[in-house]
């Protein structure tokens, strides 16, 4: 039996020839949709129809089932570990108990803070919230960016929910006292506050034609980055998360 090492190698070696082969093909034909050897085609198409992912109709050559599905399956798996990559230098400043989906990650918009471009992230994050009617967030932290935005969702009437750490909580009514008793008094406000600690601010904005998520990491020096997406699997990972925070929380008094 072949073994599944022995198989994703295949796949890897003959990629470029499995796609092809999405359509029946020659080995001339190949050969010259591919600009190799004729050599290189006979050992690809030998190892192919080995693994059954190639088959003969004909004088042509296509892939299976087996052949599409294992070359599906290759794409997506080098689309993750791209994703991983592109990410790892933000999530790497989470500590190493925190638990992140690698699905949250897929087609995600990955902003890194630099020196010369700080503030990077938060604008991502913010551009890709605009126009959110109801907006949930985790607030370890408390940073004028913030407070601003809120402050705007809440003139504006929309409605939002945040859960603080206690930490957030007594820095934020120290040293921003007007806009702590403005948003305390708010009626489209509710805040939360929890003793648990927060690793990281996740955020759900849900707009009239669709729901956006991200996931903003901290560290002493300020905002190391963000990962924003809009697929289902970070907006439901995302408001999974947070209801964990606020169910440990209790009404800000």
């Amino acid at each position: 039996m072949v073994s599944v090492p022995d198989t994703a190698d295949v796949v890897a070696k003959r990629r470029d020839v499995l796609a092809a082969l999405s359509t029946p093909l020659s080995k001339p034909e190949l050969v010259e949709e591919l600009d190799t050897s004729r050599s290189t085609v006979d050992r690809a198409i030998d190892s192919l129809i080995e693994h059954s992912f190639v088959e003969r109709t004909g004088s042509r050559y296509v892939a299976t089932f087996a052949g599409s599905e294992a070359l599906a399956a290759y794409e997506q798996f080098l689309s993750r570990l791209d994703a991983l990559s592109r990410a790892q230098p933000v999530l790497a400043e989470l500590p190493a108990d925190v638990e992140v989906d690698p699905e949250i990650l897929d087609d995600a918009e990955v902003v890194e803070s630099s020196m010369a471009a700080p503030q990077a992230p938060l604008r991502a994050a913010t551009e890709l919230g605009d126009g959110a009617t109801t907006l949930y967030g985790t607030g370890p932290a408390v940073l004028p960016h913030y407070i601003e935005e809120i402050g705007e969702l809440v003139e504006d009437g929309d409605e939002t929910e945040l859960v603080l750490t206690e930490e957030a909580v007594a820095a934020f009514s120290a040293e921003y006292s007007d806009a702590f008793e403005q948003f305390a008094g708010a009626d489209n406000l509710d805040i939360h506050v929890t003793d648990r600690e927060i690793p990281y601010i996740v955020w759900i904005a849900e707009k009239p034609d669709e729901t956006v998520s991200g996931l903003i990491v901290h560290t002493d020096d300020g905002v190391r980055g963000v990962v924003n997406n809009d697929t289902a699997a970070m907006n439901e990972w995302a408001k999974a998360r947070y209801e964990a925070f606020k169910d440990d929380a209790r009404p800000l008094e």
